[in-house]
């Protein structure tokens, strides 16, 4: 088999590099690996690529995204271990037109009993399908390219001649309108997006590098991460080699350009001549519209599609904002792929594989009343041999502001634990709701989960609940969590997404779960949303995201009397905590949240110690309960605590004070500790305060 496979990358090698498109072939293997090391080693590419986890001289599947902006012409992805999902998404962009991608899944045997239904749907499309040729077993050879699709792999790529050092005429135009609008208008605001591949990012290194080489400027770049401006640095730094790079700075004789977070971009609001914004759709459309009113000129750029997962939906609220804010703001698309031809048949098959090139309906027929609606369980074995109704669902999950990667799609159909619902009028889907089962675990696991000494994975709400909002017991519930919930967007506001939640609720409570809930980064309308659909606000995280600068909120319905306790509990726990966590770790909490009813209720002042305040001390003592979640009751404890005949050290005396003056200030704490102390870490300084409340408790 393996020679028929060299045989035939050999026959139409030469037809694929004139035509600038690719191929792939694909076909089983057991899992001796000498045979497919010996046949990958005398394939004749001098640029390979090898994603496997078993295979020499071979990259890991979770390693792929480190090879973005590179290029080859042979890329193998062994499948026979995991289906990457996202990794396939990642190598399938870096190969180039004329190259080959070899797909490596496990025996036919094997393939062929596999209980994965995302697997099953990949099965579906090795089939009839243009540029992919599957060696099903070794008594099968594919026929070689059709006279039909010889006739196609036409040289239809818009080669450059000589319009150096841009890779399409679409990115020549757009880099040109970009710089000629900066220098001729003191006011400037366009969206730049394509599909993956198409040069969006180096284009904002060409426009940077025109900027820099031609007069004296102050750029900015913000993106969801560093690693996103990878290649706009690389192509700044190959048209300005004098110029210096270091991570996430780039200077040139007196100009710059450097990365900020979008959080500290927002907080900041350091000068800039031009602002860029990279995978804009991610960023929250909040914090895009103060950057607007602030930067005179700012070019954002967004993927409209690809393995990145940004929400699509993101696009036609951005523009509707734009409008108000820039009525005179451009769009530039890019079209034309850069490493590929136009019609390069390897790229709509990855897209039908991964999910990428989904559609929403139109217009989808508006219910007179919600009730009309019906809201279903899908059976998910059902679902994958339904094509359109696949593609109605999970297009709404893509278009909402989720970051929806095609491995999310992998989960959703496989996980035993994942239920998706429905909400359907005429035949058509207005709207999706996932949900994740959890919890349920016996008494011994939940107590270590309680302890810190256990995190089983996938059950953030039984987790999250039990070792941070700190309830013993509350792993032993059995829960619903909501992972997604999206409307059509021309039927949002209409009360559709509240109805299909009321719906799942009630079916949830007939399956004989104990709690409802869900974990979100947290904004005034969503927490009116929850709150309106009969959820208690029970914790915030105390970390921000990075992107939307919000903290992540849970809140939770009992569904069964024995669970009631539990939220009764945790929500009356919550509102005593509040007023110290926003002196505390939620001092970064928005105005709008802290203002918000839902946080007005408690009891503010409250400094009578509670058997809540007792077990947190106790556990932040005795175990690896966080000091943030336990941080109200260590201070009214400590505040409480009469005169005792405990024995303290001068250190734990100090850290005793330290902490009830300075809260989660940890870096003033240690400060003011290593004046007398060998403590220089906030790690060690939390160590000694267990130590001092471990003795004065009789623990220690």
């Amino acid at each position: 088999m393996y020679k028929k496979i060299t045989l035939f990358l050999k026959l139409h090698e030469e037809m694929l590099l004139a035509a600038k498109q690719r191929m792939a072939v694909v076909f089983h293997a057991d899992d001796n690996n000498i045979p497919v090391d010996d046949f990958i080693g005398e394939l004749w590419h001098k640029r390979k690529l090898v994603i496997s986890a078993v295979l020499e001289n071979a990259l890991v599947d979770k390693l792929a995204a480190t090879k973005l902006g590179e290029e080859y012409d042979l890329v193998v992805f062994d499948a026979r271990e995991s289906f990457n999902p996202d990794a396939l998404g990642v190598i399938s962009g870096v190969l180039c037109g004329g190259g080959s991608l070899i797909i490596i899944l496990p025996e036919f045997k094997k393939w062929k009993n596999t209980q994965s239904l995302f697997l099953k749907y990949v099965s579906k499309l090795l089939f009839n399908q243009p540029g992919v040729y599957y060696f099903k077993n070794n008594d099968y050879s594919p026929e070689y390219l059709s006279k039909d699709t010889r006739e196609n792999l036409k040289k239809d790529l818009d080669y450059m001649g000589n319009n150096a050092p841009y890779s399409t005429t679409d990115q020549k135009l757009a880099v040109e309108h970009v710089i000629n609008s900066i220098w001729s208008n003191n006011d400037f605001c366009c969206v730049l997006t394509s599909a993956r591949g198409r040069g969006k990012s180096s284009a904002l290194g060409l426009v940077a590098s025109q900027m820099i080489n031609n007069t004296t400027c102050n750029i900015l770049i913000s993106a969801p991460r560093l690693s996103v401006a990878d290649t706009m640095f690389f192509h700044l730094h190959k048209q300005c080699p004098q110029g210096i790079y270091q991570r996430g700075v780039f200077k040139y004789k007196n100009s710059s350009l450097k990365f900020i977070a979008p959080d500290s971009l927002l907080e900041k609001l350091p000068e800039a001549d031009v602002l860029f914004i990279d995978e804009a759709a991610v960023i929250p459309l909040s914090m895009l519209e103060k950057l607007l009113s602030h930067y005179p000129k700012i070019i954002f750029s967004t993927t409209t599609h690809g393995y990145e997962g940004t929400g699509r939906g993101f696009i036609l609220k951005f523009y509707k904002l734009l409008d108000a804010a820039k009525p005179d703001w451009k769009k530039l698309q890019l079209h034309q792929p850069v490493r590929w031809s136009v019609n390069d048949p390897l790229e709509s098959w990855i897209e039908s594989i991964l999910f990428l090139n989904l559609k929403l309906i139109k217009k989808p027929v508006i219910p007179v009343d919600v009730t009309h609606c019906q809201v279903s369980l899908i059976d998910r074995s059902e679902l994958i041999k339904d094509d359109l109704k696949l593609g109605q669902l999970f297009s709404l999950l893509v278009f909402a502001h989720y970051r929806t990667s095609p491995a999310d799609f992998k989960y959703l159909l496989d996980d035993e634990h994942v239920r998706i619902y429905s909400l359907d009028y005429q035949n058509s889907n207005l709207g999706v709701l996932v949900v994740n089962q959890e919890g349920g675990f016996d008494s011994g696991l939940s107590t270590a989960i309680y302890r810190g000494e256990r995190r089983p994975k996938g059950n953030l709400l039984a987790q999250t609940l039990c070792f941070h909002a700190g309830y013993k017991t509350a792993a032993e519930f059995k829960y619903a969590r909501v992972m997604r919930i999206a409307v059509h967007p021309q039927v949002q506001k209409m009360g559709l997404g509240s109805y299909l939640l009321e719906q799942v609720i009630k079916c949830e409570e007939a399956r004989g779960m104990d709690v409802i809930g869900s974990s979100f980064s947290a904004t005034t309308s969503l927490l009116e949303f929850w709150n309106k659909a009969g959820l208690s606000l029970l914790r915030f995280g105390f970390s921000r995201d990075h992107v939307s600068a919000a903290h992540s909120a849970v809140m939770a319905k009992s569904l069964t009397c024995h669970s009631q306790k539990m939220i009764d509990d945790l929500s009356v726990k919550f509102l005593q905590n509040i007023s110290l966590w926003l002196q505390g770790g939620l001092q970064t909490l928005s105005d709008e949240i802290k203002d918000s009813a839902l946080l007005q209720s408690g009891e503010a002042n409250c400094k009578t110690i509670t058997q809540f305040d007792l077990a947190d001390v106790e556990s932040f003592a005795r175990y690896n309960r966080n000091y943030d979640a336990c941080m109200p009751a260590i201070i009214r404890y400590i505040k409480n605590l009469a005169a005792t005949s405990v024995s303290l050290t001068e250190q734990e005396q100090q850290i005793i004070r330290l902490s009830v003056q300075y809260k989660n200030d940890w870096k003033t704490i240690v400060l003011k500790l290593n004046d007398n102390t060998h403590i220089k870490s906030k790690a060690q300084a939390t160590q000694l305060l267990r130590n001092a409340l471990g003795k004065i408790s009789g623990i220690h």
